[in-house]
């Protein structure tokens, strides 16, 4: 079941390769300027981040998927 959600996320991020480099970095460096300046919860950000991480690894691995 896991192995059939990677597969549709991974044709998913087929389609969409170019948004999701952008989406992890930026993110991912708001959320730890966020954390280190304290000055509003990061968590909405470094959530982002880990999802956009998630969608780039699924779109790499999924054509190993047999």
């Amino acid at each position: 079941m896991v192995i059939e959600v990677m597969r549709y996320i991974g044709i998913f991020y087929y389609w969409t390769w170019f948004i999701w480099p952008f989406v992890f970095v930026f993110s991912l460096a708001k959320g730890i300027a966020l954390k280190v300046n304290k000055e509003e919860s990061a968590d909405q950000y470094i959530l982002a981040a880990a999802i956009s991480f998630l969608i780039i690894l699924a779109g790499i691995t999924t054509p190993n998927f047999k």
